[in-house]
């Protein structure tokens, strides 16, 4: 019979960085896209007036010989409790045997993942040469497309940061990034962090209180809010400019016009899932 390996938050802190996340995702989307991996449908359920969501997502790497389930919350009140809004558990199973393998707190890793994925998206599909990055956006996983962001484009030089419905939140959030940065990225390549302090202090952070002034300059867009309606119009999106949308991961989410469309070159992972669950819906 297999062990059963049990880690906390900090053991999974302990084990990734945000190299070795990068490596990782991609290399699981490609295993994807190849037919190696599989995922299957995503149970997404609201909870207190769409104040709260409850997914399970799971899928199999028969290659890897795993299955594997996340049970994952998202619960927005918490900030204001001193909670993280991102809460969950991951399972992985020996696929041969269906016999548990381990029990993961998912919440890092989750924050993670989702930071890489979009780095990931940027790294082959914004210009190579991109200087400006806005990010709308200022909650928990606002700070992990940063951090995966100005790792995989080292070309970055200035970020906006806008939130839609506060001012005073976007400026906070931008006084406070560089140092947040600091202590949540632990990079265990580089452990002393030099490296990765010089990064986050090269970087110009800037609030806006304005989406569409913040657009006219920008190279790499990236929203990650709980949107249900468009905060970006076709007409502020200037030719060349590569858009990761993070927030629209369930029924009636959209942070984007639905015109947009008309004009962009749209690249998702899974189809199916982008239009059911994704921005795609409303294309």
């Amino acid at each position: 019979m297999a062990t059963l390996r049990v880690l906390s938050d900090q053991d999974v802190r302990k084990c990734i960085d945000i190299k070795g996340t990068l490596t990782a995702v991609e290399k699981a989307y490609v295993a994807k896209s190849s037919g190696l991996a599989h995922l299957y449908p995503v149970i997404d359920e609201k909870l207190h007036n769409d104040k709260a969501e409850f997914d399970i997502k799971s899928g199999d790497w028969l290659e890897q010989e795993i299955i594997g389930a996340k049970l994952v919350n998202w619960f927005g009140d918490n900030s204001a409790k001193g909670l993280d809004t991102i809460v969950g558990l991951s399972m992985l199973f020996d696929s041969n045997t269906g016999y548990p393998l381990a029990l993961i707190n998912a919440s890092y890793i989750t924050s993670m993942r989702t930071g890489a994925s979009g780095a990931i998206a940027a790294k082959y599909l914004a210009k190579p040469d991109a200087k400006v990055a806005v990010v709308i956006g200022t909650g928990n996983q606002a700070l992990f497309q940063i951090a995966f962001l100005i790792s995989a484009l080292p070309t970055i030089q200035n970020i906006y940061i806008v939130n839609p419905r506060s001012f005073d939140k976007a400026q906070k959030f931008t006084a406070d990034v560089s140092q947040r940065l600091k202590m949540v990225i632990e990079d265990q390549i580089d452990p002393k962090n030099k490296l990765w302090n010089q990064r986050v202090q090269a970087i110009n952070f800037l609030a806006s209180a304005d989406i569409e002034k913040a657009l006219v300059v920008a190279d790499v867009v990236i929203t990650a809010t709980p949107s249900r309606g468009s905060l970006i119009s076709k007409e502020s999106i200037g030719p060349g400019v590569h858009i990761n949308c993070m927030g629209a991961d369930s029924v009636g989410k959209q942070e984007i016009d639905e015109e947009l469309f008309s004009t962009a070159r749209v690249f998702t992972d899974d189809l199916s899932q982008s239009i059911s669950l994704g921005e795609c819906q409303t294309a």
